[in-house]
């Protein structure tokens, strides 16, 4: 990717953006960390933006004014930090609809960007037959047909529903790395692959020099798809060999449970802590402390979180997969491992734990290859892509 300044850029006149999502704070999740970076990178670059979101508890705001953006949470039934049950997600559409659709005709959106095609896509593609300004709709993991995730049980009954949109709406943005995912479902050429991007810390971590102990690191909501049963296995190999590591797993989910089950199965707690919920502004200390990032994922684009251990300058161990091999070099600043290979991921770790003096050269390279992701890079690809979007018939 070739670095852009934004100082340099010549934005035009400005547009009025709505970014439409189910997930923002105070739900932590790839897709809430997406629209807040873009909504104040794209500001930067001349677009007046408003975040549209549902509102959870009553910690966070209707309207609250942000770092060159605001954010409009609308009452729906949704009242679960966790993963959207399908009842959560049907009052998203049903409730959160008119409400949009009655600050949009307010504040005369010229475009809109629903991230996710299930139920944002829907929203948007609604309202842009209503007030007849384009919709971009932004394509990741959560809702192409053929991967794993939280709405698996939902979007394989939704197919037709995704199709729908991802045609009807003015373009389409697909997450780097899912592209030959996609296409099967697009009759058309009006889209773009744009990766996740990141903020290079001032701060940065010192693999190999946490102590004894190998300091892991894997943050992510705890479902299945995220590999974690998979890890557990790889880990309790490893510690038939050496003892010399600890992982901790930040985050929640669904599948708390389930993990905690296959990590007394491996009699592995001694070597591994799950820390529940981190605010993401608490994130950097967890980086800062550890040696090495561990994402042993299923496919979905790139890890947000995987990205951001990058930035810090740790080594990255990852699932071989398309978004994950832009952002990791395999033997240069981590390895990339076969998916659901439990014993290959041992042997990736165990290598580190024989080689820890090559942590620091890895995790410099990384930092190297996430400086290149910067979100202000990231943004200047959307904000080509959306410009030329607006000037479509």
């Amino acid at each position: 990717m070739v670095a852009v300044d934004p100082k340099t850029l010549r934005p035009g006149p400005p547009e009025r953006l709505a970014i439409i999502t189910h997930e923002y704070f105070p739900v932590l999740s790839g897709g809430t960390i997406m629209a807040e970076k873009l909504a104040a990178e794209l500001s930067k670059l001349g677009w007046e933006v408003d975040i549209l979101t549902a509102r959870i508890g009553t910690e966070f705001p209707e309207y609250e004014h942000c770092d060159g953006f605001d954010v409009y949470r609308f009452a729906t039934a949704r009242r679960s930090t966790a993963d959207s049950s399908l009842f959560e997600l049907l009052s998203y559409f049903c409730l959160g609809l008119p409400q949009m659709l009655a600050l949009a005709r307010k504040r005369r959106y010229t475009m809109l960007f629903p991230i996710f095609a299930i139920p944002s896509g829907l929203i948007g593609l609604i309202l842009s037959k209503l007030l007849n300004i384009p919709s971009v709709v932004f394509v990741d993991a959560g809702d192409t047909p053929g991967l794993e995730s939280t709405m698996k049980n939902y979007v394989r009954y939704l197919t037709s529903v995704f199709r729908l949109v991802v045609n009807r709406s003015r373009a389409v943005v697909v997450c780097e790395g899912l592209e030959d995912l996609v296409e099967p479902y697009l009759n058309h050429r009006r889209f773009t692959a744009i990766p996740n991007g990141t903020v290079l810390p001032p701060e940065e971590a010192h693999p190999n020099r946490n102590g004894a102990d190998l300091q892991l690191l894997s943050i992510g909501r705890l479902v299945l798809r995220k590999g974690f049963r998979e890890i557990v296995t790889a880990l309790s190999i490893v510690r038939s060999k050496r003892s010399d590591f600890h992982l901790r797993i930040v985050g929640y989910g669904r599948a708390e449970d389930e993990i905690r089950q296959v990590l007394e199965e491996h009699s592995i707690f001694e070597n591994v802590s799950l820390l529940g919920r981190v605010e993401y502004e608490r994130l950097g200390e967890y980086f800062l402390s550890s040696d090495a990032y561990l994402f042993y994922g299923d496919r979905e684009g790139s890890s947000l979180a995987m990205i951001e251990a990058g930035a810090y300058g740790l080594p990255i161990m990852a699932s071989d997969h398309p978004g994950n091999r832009t952002y990791v070099r395999n033997g240069e600043s981590g390895f990339l491992v076969e998916y659901k290979n439990p014993e290959s991921l041992a042997r990736a770790i165990l290598t580190m734990l024989e080689h820890r003096d090559d942590l620091p050269r890895m995790g410099q390279k990384s930092r190297a290859i996430a400086q290149e992701y910067s979100w202000a890079n990231v943004a200047a690809r959307y904000d080509q892509f959306l410009r030329e979007a607006l000037r479509r018939s």
